[in-house]
């Protein structure tokens, strides 16, 4: 908690705290009023609901303070456990207030586990972490990445043309900051070889199954950024990734990321952005990561399979990047890669159930 208050929001005694959660999130909410009360600051507190709630506007206006009154920031809490929701609502209060006095800060996976796992490493470590690989991926052209459960992945990247994005949990007046942080992530000009996600899933489905895949791994044969073939003992993971297969663009590969948070220690069983921060790579399918007007498609399902660490080879190189043990350096994070500073669903168009439309 101190770190969250402290780290990553620095809450000042002028500060003035709204805290709106979702009913999976009362206990998060409760922590984060605990904490703020120990500084002095008394947030106001608005029951949301998840992904549809028209009255929501009217129960924010009606705690959040003028602006003119303001003499420090005006500092608020999203939390939500299994969704993301109501970016409307959200980005109206960031341009009332202005960038400069209004901090947004939208925690996925609002749990206990966030606060026990994801706030180990500070903004500042993040940032340095991810600024290191930026600086050493940033104008290569081609890269092979391979872990110790198998995957195998021949990948040519085009920072020309993909936009790489940084999450990092630095806040960037102006734009909502999202937590858990720790990933770099960009579009992979083409992929192949074989993914096997021995870590856990991620996936934009609101579903109650162990995403674990530590004693299950699911392997994954690409060809030319497209899924052509997986397979999985646990019957569970081969349902959820074969109805995310099925949607019209849900084999296409629309990520390639980089988790970072080495402060995240295990896995755990929820569906949830903690493992896509933990150590490892991820190949998101479906949904991509960038603007509209550069891939021509749009997916409602975005999954993420996750590895158990890996290693990066740049350009063949003999000596790999290990994820997990790699010396961050002091080199500035690069302009070119934008921070993540979603005013839309960071996982495609919204989180709900899936039906069998069919593969392009």
């Amino acid at each position: 908690m101190d770190a969250l208050l402290r780290q990553y929001t620095n809450i000042g005694e002028n500060d003035r705290c709204v805290i709106a959660y979702t009913p999976d999130s009362r206990e998060s909410a409760a922590l984060i009023t605990v904490g703020l009360r120990q500084r002095g600051v008394v947030p106001a507190l608005v029951a949301m609901r998840p992904l549809v709630d028209y009255e929501l506007a009217g129960r924010l206006n009606a705690v959040l303070p003028d602006p003119g009154e303001l003499t420090g920031r005006l500092v608020l809490f999203t939390l939500e456990k299994d969704t993301m929701s109501h970016f409307g609502p959200f980005t109206e209060v960031l341009r009332r207030y202005g960038g400069q006095k209004c901090m947004v800060v939208r925690v996925i996976s609002a749990s206990p586990e966030f606060f026990e796992k994801a706030l180990n490493l500070s903004p500042a470590e993040l940032s340095a972490r991810n600024a290191t690989l930026l600086d050493r991926l940033l104008g290569v052209h081609d890269i092979r990445v391979r872990s110790r459960g198998g995957t195998d992945l021949r990948i040519r990247l085009d920072s020309d043309e993909y936009d790489w994005i940084s999450n990092r949990g630095v806040w960037r007046p102006g734009g909502f900051t999202i937590l858990p942080a720790g990933e770099i992530a960009t579009f992979p000009a083409r992929i192949d070889g074989v993914l096997v996600a021995d870590g856990a899933l991620n996936c934009n489905v609101i579903t109650r199954i162990d995403t674990r895949l530590g004693e299950n791994p699911l392997r994954v044969e690409i060809s030319d950024g497209r899924a052509v073939g997986f397979e999985c003992q646990d019957a569970d993971i081969r349902e959820l990734v074969g109805l995310c297969f099925r949607q019209p663009y849900g084999k296409r590969v629309g990520e390639l990321g980089f988790g970072t948070n080495s402060g995240i220690d295990a896995f755990i069983p929820a569906n949830s952005h903690i493992n896509e921060r933990r150590v490892g790579v991820h190949i998101g399918f479906g949904q991509h990561n960038q603007d509209k007007d550069k891939i021509g498609y749009q997916e409602k399902v975005h999954l993420d399979l996750i590895t158990d660490g890996a290693e990066i080879f740049v350009d063949d190189d003999e000596e790999p990047i290990d994820l997990a043990t790699f010396t961050p350096s002091s080199v500035p994070h690069p302009e070119i890669a934008r921070d993540e500073d979603i005013t839309g669903d960071c996982c495609g168009f919204g989180y709900g159930e899936l039906t069998d439309e069919g593969a392009e």
